[in-house]
This record gives structure tokens, C-alpha cells and sequence, in this order.
């Protein structure tokens, strides 16, 4: 063990150990080491299915169902939602590892504007960068699309999708009454 002191029984205290100084890295290579970022998560992306209606709706009452009831005073209307993804609103799917992990949905308007109706990711993955590389995926087929401003609606009680959308560049634009909060971002259109 370095920098401890070794005695024996029957014999002269052993000198003490003369720390070494060692010297110390280049800057340079200890910089290196803090600008490597963690690889961005592997994902696909696939349309929405019949099967993938009840994990959809699930993990929709599951992350905002509490949000929604605290804005609007009533229960997550499950029917109306899934009418909405079964209506063929654009739905894709997120999975990792071939496990579906969460999903998007959104609409364009003859405007040019996308409007993402919901991008919800399991509590699992979440605060691992899924989200943000969801997003850009999506901005990516926005831009496709020929769409110059993506849009999307957060309830005032949800400091956590308010702090992500902000996060992403998404600037408040407009309040609906009672709570929904409305941001845009403008897509750098080639």
C-alpha cells in the first residue's frame, strides 16, 4: 500500500516511505478527457401500427395524464386520444434495441408549420439525451417536409416539458386560457 508506514515485530521500525512526486498530466490531455461526450443512443424510428395503440396511450396517461387533469381539471380522455392517433395523424414510434421506448405526433399545415401534438419517451430513458436526439430526427423530416417553423403546446404545470422546449431553442409565441403555453421554432430551410 503506498504511503503507509510497515512495522514487524522483532525488528526495527522501517523508514518511512518517501512519497514521489508524480508528474502531473499536460492540460492539454486532461481536456481531452472532459470533451468526450457520451455517444448519442442508437434509435429507430417506424410508423405507428394498430399494435402499438395500447404501449401509445399507456405511456401518454402514464407521463401526462396527472399534467393534464391539474390544467384542465378533467381526466386524460384516453378515447378522444387514441381516435386522434387511429385518425392517421402522422405517429412514429421511437424503439431502442428493437423495444419501442416512446413516440411523436404531429400535423402540418398548409402554412408550413408543424404542430407536434405529443413526443412523450418512458421515464427509463429519459435524461439520457433520447429526447433531444428525438427532436432533432423530427426537425430533420420537418425540413424534409419542406416545414419552416415547428410548433408545439406545453401545459404551464409541466416544468419539465417547459424546461426541455426551451432547452431546445423553442421560444413562447402565444397563451391559450386556461394553461397551454405556445412556442415556435423557426428550421434553418436550405
Amino acid at each position: 500500500m503506498p504511503n503507509t508506514v510497515h512495522m514487524m515485530v522483532g525488528q526495527k521500525p522501517a523508514a518511512k516511505k518517501v512519497k514521489k512526486k508524480v508528474a502531473a498530466k499536460p492540460k492539454a490531455q486532461a481536456s481531452k478527457k472532459k470533451a468526450v461526450k457520451p455517444a448519442a443512443p442508437v434509435l429507430s424510428y417506424r410508423n405507428r401500427t394498430p399494435q402499438d395503440d395500447a404501449f401509445i396511450v399507456g405511456l401518454t396517461r402514464q407521463q401526462l395524464g396527472t399534467i393534464h387533469e391539474q390544467a384542465f381539471g378533467a381526466p386524460f380522455p384516453e378515447e378522444q386520444f387514441l381516435r386522434y392517433i387511429q385518425s392517421g395523424a402522422p405517429t412514429v414510434v421511437v424503439e431502442q434495441n428493437g423495444k419501442p421506448i416512446g413516440y411523436y405526433s404531429y400535423l402540418i399545415g398548409p402554412d408550413a408549420k408543424m404542430h407536434v401534438s405529443a413526443m412523450v419517451i418512458d421515464p427509463k430513458h429519459q435524461s439520457k439525451g433520447i429526447g433531444k436526439t428525438v427532436m432533432a430526427h423530427l426537425e430533420e423530416e420537418a425540413i424534409r417536409q419542406g416545414v419552416r417553423t415547428v410548433e408545439v403546446f406545453v401545459q404551464e404545470n409541466n416544468a419539465q416539458s417547459l424546461a426541455f422546449t426551451r432547452s431546445l431553442g423553442f421560444r413562447e409565441v402565444f397563451r391559450i386560457e386556461p394553461n397551454t403555453i405556445g412556442f415556435h421554432k423557426q428550421l434553418a430551410t436550405n
